[in-house]
């Protein structure tokens, strides 16, 4: 593909406003061929006919105009008429000049009668942005009956910008009597950025204060699990949480240890000698095969990657020793998934949204993104996620370790051997 300078300026300001490749996605256009990426046998499952209509909500913050209206269109595209009610577009109060006249003419010239295009007046985040979105909604929001949704609450209009709210909203619906469901025929594609192209108002760490919100309403005395592992939160403010206590005690939920029981029992290991069977037994999971295992030797500082405490301790920083080929807890295993278990218990990980906290050891969730490395050029450890590579460090930094995540340079402290 030739590149003139125009297509540099916008493939380079692309990157750096939305953190992907905005040259390719304006030059894709609004409708684009997808592969079938969905098991054979969903080409054969039959749906009934009558079923309700839906509101579609998409919130947005200075996203590229082509990837904001191709997903329009194949949201239009992809679904029968008359199973969509409505595409209601949330604009967080968008900066971006592609976002205010000219969008508002492609409403109304090219997707007459069929979106409504709703602009909020200060910044809201995604989660009071969707709730924006579906006080506008006529229809039934996405797979969830308008009046259930109503019914548990909504979201917490208390978190701020982004983070938790998902886990907040599931742990509502259990814990009060409702139930999710995973629909395997269902795809949802994503753009999977290497960083998150905007950040919070004031620069707070918005998936703290909702992760507060989220343990003080719901998770009962587990909630000193988060903050044992996290203790500088334990005495940050997280706003007035009475509503939402006074919603739970309304709905007469269960508590948090009945959905650690009863929902998701593989989370927590025997306790009190009680083995329970898991609820949810998936009995075709086959593990990722691996590709590499060995000590992972840092090149410049000649000593290997080891857990700072136990191997088994969740949440546990990692840091440079001594190599021990004789030591099982200095064994690393790389996966076809990109995964990087140490010991064969947990995984690698990094925050998303707080970049300069160093890695730490996390249960393998399967899920790519803080887990997801590459093995790449040069020795380097690559995080796909927040595009940076691992580092060793010459000085300790504070009580956080040797290793740091950083902008990928080469060097050799970023050099990273995994040998058996």
């Amino acid at each position: 593909m030739i590149f003139n300078e125009a297509d540099q300026e916008v493939r380079d300001s692309g990157y750096h406003r939305h953190a992907f490749n905005v040259l390719i996605s304006n030059r894709l256009g609004f409708h684009r061929q997808l592969p079938e990426t969905r098991d054979a046998q969903c080409r054969e499952k039959s749906y009934p006919v009558a079923l309700p209509s839906a509101s579609v909500v998409i919130c947005f913050f200075n996203e590229a105009l082509s990837a904001l209206l191709r997903t329009v269109h194949s949201v239009l595209d992809r679904t029968p008429a008359y199973l969509l009610h409505e595409i209601i577009l949330v604009d967080d109060h968008s900066e971006l000049e592609e976002l205010k006249d000219e969008l508002d003419r492609y409403v109304r010239a090219e997707l007459q009668g069929k979106v409504q295009l709703v602009r909020n007046q200060r910044r809201e985040g995604l989660i009071r942005g969707r709730m924006i979105g579906a006080s506008h909604a006529t229809g039934g929001l996405f797979a969830m009956n308008r009046k259930y949704f109503n019914e548990l609450g909504q979201y917490d209009a208390g978190m701020d910008i982004w983070g938790g709210e998902n886990l907040e909203i599931s742990f509502r619906i259990w814990m009060c009597g409702g139930q999710l469901f995973i629909i395997p025929c269902s795809r949802v594609g994503h753009i999977f950025r290497k960083r998150r192209p905007y950040g919070s108002p004031g620069g707070h760490d918005t998936m703290a204060h909702n992760s507060l919100r989220l343990a003080h309403v719901w998770m009962d005395g587990y909630k000193e699990q988060y903050l044992s592992l996290r203790p500088e939160l334990r005495n940050r403010s997280y706003g007035d949480i009475g509503e939402r206590v006074a919603l739970r005690k309304r709905l007469q939920c269960h508590s948090f240890r009945w959905y650690l029981d009863t929902v998701y029992p593989e989370m927590q290991t025997a306790a009190n000698g009680n083995k329970q069977q898991p609820l949810f037994i998936n009995k075709g999971l086959k593990r990722p095969k691996v590709l590499q295992r060995g000590r992972l030797r840092n090149l410049a500082i000649r000593r290997c990657l080891v857990a700072q405490g136990r191997a088994s301790q969740k949440g546990g920083a990692v840091v440079l020793r001594p190599c021990d080929p004789r030591d099982p807890d200095q064994d690393w295993a790389y996966d076809e998934e990109g995964q990087l278990i140490l010991a064969g218990l947990l995984c690698l990980d990094v925050s998303e949204v707080r970049t300069f906290d160093p890695p730490r050891l996390m249960k393998c969730h399967g899920s790519g993104g803080s887990q997801q490395w590459s093995l790449g050029k040069s020795n380097r450890i690559y995080q796909v996620s927040v595009g940076q590579c691992l580092a060793a460090v010459s000085q300790p930094i504070g009580q956080k370790g040797y290793v740091s995540m950083a902008i990928c340079d080469g060097s050799q402290t970023q050099q990273w051997q995994l040998e058996a």
